[in-house]
């Protein structure tokens, strides 16, 4: 049996490039890889009929020795990879590729966008993370996003980046990294490739708690369920409250917005010209 037909059966099964059995995961060796899934979710007896149709035992072989920081980020491990310095944990996802796709020429290339380089491994089939050690004059997001889209189009795929902040290495970055899967998980299909936490923080923090709330549901539905106040709305955010600014990228004159601002105030009693206020709608826009 290959993967992709025990995947049909099992779609929890991942693919991984270590052996990661332990306490928390069982893995079967394929190809030059291994299958992996976590043992609260196998009986005995599906993981006999698993080692039945791999004809393969859950078992060590031939395998190539795991990294240092798989070992400490993913498998628990109290042995910190290096002694000291400041280190931020880049996550990537390939969501769409074709049958040509070649995983090891497409991380190689990946690896040579950034210096100070530790490590970097798939963590799935799909999913991997680099770690960087701490760099002097970084590209921003948006910079990093156009070198991104240009390297998709030359391997014809897409993909999306949660490029995570600088954590001194202690016993806690497992912990924090562990966070900052929750956060690129919850945050991957915002419609942006590549982001990072000042981003998405107030979005992923805020928005169960404004789904929670039936006085915030009360508002959003009395105020920015129309399409062109939310516009509005993002357009003041988005300026930090310069109206020339919002006004430009809402391809209105200033007078315009200014009218449309003093007609929400009137409706609403909230000012867009209030920072306050300002940030409360906008917490009303996050869905």
């Amino acid at each position: 049996m290959n993967f992709k037909e025990l995947k049909n059966l099992y779609p929890e099964a991942v693919l991984t490039e270590y052996n990661t059995s332990g306490k928390q995961y069982i893995a079967f060796p394929y190809q030059d890889q291994w299958i992996q899934f976590e043992r609260y979710q196998k009986s005995d007896t599906e993981l006999a009929l698993i080692q039945y149709a791999l004809n393969q035992k859950p078992i060590p072989f031939k395998t190539k020795k795991m990294s240092k920081w798989h070992t400490f980020l993913v498998n628990g491990s109290f042995a910190l990879p290096k002694e000291e310095g400041f280190y931020r944990i880049i996550q990537f996802e390939i969501i769409k590729k074709d049958a040509a796709f070649e995983r090891g020429l497409w991380l190689k290339a990946f690896k040579s966008l950034f210096s100070g380089i530790e490590d970097t491994f798939f963590l799935t089939e799909n999913k991997g993370i680099l770690i960087q050690g701490k760099q002097p004059d970084l590209l921003s997001s948006e910079e990093m996003a156009g070198i991104i889209r240009t390297l998709d189009d030359d391997f014809s795929i897409k993909t999306v980046y949660y490029m995570g902040q600088y954590w001194p290495i202690t016993a806690a970055l497992p912990n924090i990294f562990k966070e900052e899967q929750h956060i690129f998980e919850a945050q991957k299909n915002q419609k942006t490739q590549v982001f990072d936490l000042p981003s998405v923080a107030l979005h992923y923090y805020t928005a169960e708690a404004i789904s929670q709330s039936p006085l915030m549901q009360q508002m959003k539905t009395q105020y920015v369920m129309d399409n062109e106040l939310k516009e509005l709305i993002l357009a003041m955010w988005k300026s930090q409250g310069n109206i020339s600014v919002a006004a430009k990228s809402l391809y209105i004159h200033r007078n315009t917005l200014q009218y449309r601002i003093d007609r929400f105030h009137e409706t609403s009693g909230l000012s867009l010209r209030d920072m306050d206020d300002l940030l409360l709608c906008y917490l009303l826009t996050l869905d």
